[in-house]
């Protein structure tokens, strides 16, 4: 079974729906696997455990990699429904190729729940 993510992790990563978010710019160090976003599955006020939603990239980056991953997190305590609980998610991760500094991107929906792509602009340090 996965670990938590630290809160420090998850206070970095949105809570918002990504059909809402639009865009999303996110910083990363080159070569480092780093968690872009995160979709906790929960039911509701009850914050019952539902399932785990699909993540389809819709436009894979050009500069690096991507790996989904269903992991137990901690939703963080200044999140409006189910703060402090412990929840499965899906996670996205990033990492770039060796070596490479610069920008890339990649574009990904949530199956079923949204239809709608959601864009992540990465800048690579």
């Amino acid at each position: 079974m996965s670990r938590p993510l630290p809160f420090s992790v998850l206070l970095a990563l949105s809570l918002v729906s990504p059909a809402l978010a639009g865009v999303k710019t996110v910083e990363v160090r080159s070569e480092i696997e780093t968690p872009i976003e995160f979709h906790p599955v929960v039911l509701g006020e009850t914050c019952k455990f539902g399932v785990v939603p699909h993540i389809v990239i819709t436009k894979p980056p050009v500069n690096g990699a991507l790996l989904v991953k269903t992991e137990v997190v901690r939703i963080p305590d200044s999140a409006p429904v189910c703060s402090g609980k412990v929840v499965r998610a899906a996670v996205i991760y990033y990492k770039s190729v060796v070596g490479y500094r610069g920008t890339d991107s990649f574009s990904y929906e949530e199956v079923p729940d949204s239809g709608q792509s959601v864009d992540i602009d990465i800048n690579i340090k």
